[in-house]
C-alpha cells in the first residue's frame, strides 16, 4: 500500500545521501549524477514534435488517448514499484497495446528502499514514488522530466493534479504523473465519543486519556501538532514553531495509549476497543466499519487533513523513453483508475472514471468532493528534516 508507515531511520539515511550530494557541490567537488539519457534504441524517424501522426483515418474510440505504437521503441523496459500494481491485471493491456516492450517488473517495500538502491546504481525506467519524495529524487538527479505532450490522458486529470507545485518541472513538463491520493485525518469509534471530533486538538483531550493513538511517524505527528496549534504550513515550521510542536507533542503522551506503527496495529486497537480515537485513514476506517463491524468513522480536521498523492516517473538514463511515457498514461486508463477507485479505495487523478463508478462508489471514495485533496496539506519531505528526526527523538524520550 501506498499509506505506507515508513522507517524514519531509513528516510534520514536516504536524507543523509542527499545531503552529502550538497555537501560534496558546495566544496567544489563534481557531484556525482545518475548516467545521462541515452537516445532510443530505436529512435522514431522524427522527433515527437515533428512527426505525422495524423492516420488516413479518424481514430477509434479510445485511440487517441494512447500514445500511437508505432512510436514507441522496441526493447526491454523496467518499472520500479510497489507491488499492488505491477500485476497481471494491470499491466496485460500495455502488452497486448505495445507488443513490442518486453514489460520487467520489479517491487519494493518503502520507497527509502528503492531511492537507496537506485542511487547505489540500480537501473529501473519507471518508478512509482509519492510527492514527498520529489525533491529527494531529484536531488539525487534521478528523474527525467516528463513531457505531458506525450501523455494523451494528462487533459483528463483532476486540475488540482496537473497544476500541483510540487511536480512542476517547467516548459510544460512535470516530474511524476499524478495517479492516486488520500487523506489522512482523525478516526473515532463513534460509540465512544459523542460530539464527532472536529479538531487536531480533540488528539489532546483528557476525556480520551488513555485511550488516544498517535502515529509513531516524526513527520505526521509534528505536522499534526502544528495544525493543532494554528501554524499554516505544517511542512515548513521556523525552529520557534518546531520547539513549540514539541512541547505540545510532550504534553500529549500522558494522554496516550500508546504510539503505533503499522495499519494492521491500529486497526486491531480499534477493534480491542483500547482506542477511542487517533490520527488515520479514510480506509481503514471503513474498513472497521463494514469488514470488522466496528462503529469507526473518519473526519478531517477543520484545520485541514493531511494528503498523500503518488504516481509514475520516469528514471534517468532509460533508453524507453516513448514506451516509459506510454506505460505513464497507461496507468491513468478509466479501467487501471476503476480497481484503484474500488479494490484500494483511493482518491484517483482521472476524471473519467467517474463514468463508470455508481453514485455510492464515488462517495465512498470521496470524489464526489474532490476540492477535499486539494484543500488537504499535501505531505513533503521538510527541507530541514533532520532537524525535525532530532525534535522527534526528544519526545519520544521525554517522560
Amino acid at each position: 500500500m501506498r499509506r505506507f508507515i515508513r522507517s524514519y531511520g531509513s528516510l534520514l539515511l536516504v536524507l543523509l545521501l542527499v545531503g552529502g550530494l550538497v555537501l560534496t557541490a558546495c566544496g567544489g567537488k563534481a557531484t556525482p549524477t545518475a548516467a545521462p539519457t541515452q537516445p532510443p534504441t530505436q529512435p522514431p524517424a522524427q522527433p515527437p514534435e515533428e512527426q505525422e501522426m495524423a492516420p488516413t483515418e479518424p481514430p477509434a474510440e479510445g485511440e487517441a488517448d494512447i500514445l500511437p505504437p508505432d512510436r514507441v521503441e522496441a526493447g526491454e523496459l523496467l518499472v520500479y514499484s510497489y507491488e499492488e500494481t505491477v500485476t497481471d491485471e494491470f499491466l496485460d493491456g500495455y502488452r497486448e497495446t505495445y507488443p513490442q516492450v518486453k514489460l520487467r517488473t520489479a517491487v519494493y517495500g518503502e520507497l527509502d528502499e528503492a531511492v537507496a538502491k537506485l542511487r547505489g546504481g540500480y537501473k529501473a525506467d519507471v518508478l512509482n514514488p509519492c510527492v514527498d519524495y520529489i525533491p529527494i529524487l531529484t536531488n539525487l538527479d534521478l528523474l527525467e522530466p516528463v513531457d505531458t505532450s506525450l501523455i494523451p490522458r494528462w487533459k483528463y486529470l483532476f486540475p488540482f493534479f496537473r497544476d500541483m507545485k510540487e511536480i512542476q518541472a517547467g516548459e510544460g513538463k512535470v516530474w511524476m504523473v499524478p495517479v492516486d491520493a488520500g487523506l489522512e485525518g482523525i478516526m473515532y469509534r463513534t460509540d465512544k465519543i459523542d460530539p464527532p471530533p472536529t479538531s487536531w486538538n480533540d488528539l489532546w483531550n483528557p476525556k480520551y486519556a488513555g485511550h488516544i493513538a498517535m502515529q509513531d511517524y516524526a513527520r505526521n505527528a509534528i505536522a499534526v501538532a502544528a495544525l493543532a496549534l494554528g501554524y499554516e504550513d505544517p511542512f515548513n515550521l521556523t525552529e520557534e514553531q518546531l520547539q513549540k510542536a514539541k512541547e505540545y507533542l510532550i504534553q500529549q503522551k500522558p494522554l496516550l495509549l500508546n504510539y503505533f506503527e503499522s495499519d494492521t496495529e491500529i486497526r486491531e486497537l480499534f477493534k480491542s476497543g483500547d482506542v477511542w480515537i487517533s490520527f488515520g485513514w479514510t480506509a481503514d476506517a471503513r474498513t472497521l466499519r463494514e469488514e470488522e463491524g466496528v462503529p469507526v468513522e473518519y473526519i478531517s480536521p477543520k484545520e485541514g487533513a493531511l494528503s498523500w498523492v503518488c504516481g509514475y516517473s520516469i528514471l534517468k538514463g532509460t533508453k524507453m523513453p516513448y514506451a516509459a511515457h506510454a506505460l505513464l498514461n497507461h496507468y491513468l486508463s478509466p479501467d487501471l483508475q476503476y480497481i484503484e477507485a474500488t479494490d484500494f479505495e483511493y482518491f484517483v487523478a482521472n476524471q473519467q472514471v467517474l463514468d463508470l463508478l455508481s453514485d455510492e462508489e464515488i462517495a465512498l471514495v470521496g470524489l464526489d468532493r474532490p476540492e477535499a485533496v486539494q484543500e488537504a496539506h499535501v505531505e513533503i519531505t521538510p527541507p530541514d528534516y533532520d532537524r525535525w528526526l532530532q525534535v522527534w527523538e526528544e519526545v519520544l524520550a521525554a517522560p
